[in-house]
């Protein structure tokens, strides 16, 4: 298991005071990145290799809202090697050890300069030391759109270091289109096709009393994403 501390910060705020959850989306992130440094495979060890590692999927279960700097500690594991396939648990624990967010993750290693499935190697495998199981079992997000807003373009700023848009940037976008983030407790994001600068993204929802559905899709109907939330019962 691999452990950063870190610390809520202003940014991470949304107008009501609430910890983002493209923010919490972000702190497992950064927990995945800094694991594969630790053991190797930092950014600039994978551009060697021509690899990279980009998310499928989250389910990410929401305990109490997260303050401002309040003390964190991230941990991660990944559990599970096969074929291009990594999946990957983490947990966000308060300075008390109050669990505050769990999640699981499902993972592709890719070459870089093609965007197609490279295997895991016993070698990355073996240095990642496998180990623990699932936090819970995953679902995947499920819904239908009823409501579709206008198309907006990929800004520069929403690229990341693989040259596409990055996971908690969609996420993001998404939770534009759900009205209330208060009282989520589950969150489940299903990443479907890269999207580049130049590209444009429309927005598709369905919000109801037990959450939200958005999806993110290109004018040609070219799915990125789709997202769907829980409300607390």
């Amino acid at each position: 298991m691999y452990t950063y501390q870190t610390v809520v910060r202003y940014e991470d705020l949304d107008a009501q005071g609430r910890v983002k959850i493209p923010a919490i989306l972000n702190y497992l992130q950064n927990a995945a990145v800094m694991n594969a440094a630790a053991v190797g495979y930092d950014m600039d060890r994978m551009a060697e290799l021509d690899l990279c590692w980009v998310v499928m999927c989250w389910d990410v279960k929401l305990g109490r809202g997260i303050r401002w700097n309040e003390a964190l500690t991230v941990e991660t594991w990944p559990y599970q090697f096969y074929g291009s396939i990594g999946k990957r648990g983490f947990r966000i624990l308060s300075a008390q050890g109050e669990v505050l967010a769990e999640a699981d993750s499902w993972w592709a290693l890719l070459r870089q300069s093609d965007q197609t499935m490279a295997d895991v190697s016993p070698e990355m495998a073996d240095a990642f030391q496998v180990s623990g199981k699932a936090p819970f079992p995953l679902h995947r997000p499920r819904g239908k759109a009823q409501v579709t807003e206008e198309a907006f373009p990929v800004s520069r700023f929403d690229i990341d270091t693989n040259g596409h848009v990055n996971n908690s940037r969609f996420a993001e976008m998404a939770c534009s289109f759900v009205p209330d983030l208060s009282c989520v407790e589950e969150v489940m994001v299903e990443y479907k096709h890269s999207a580049h600068l130049g590209d444009h993204i429309l927005p598709s929802f369905a919000c109801g009393e037990e959450g939200a559905y958005v999806s993110l899709s290109s004018p040609e109907n070219l799915l990125y994403v789709k997202m769907q939330v829980k409300y607390k019962s």
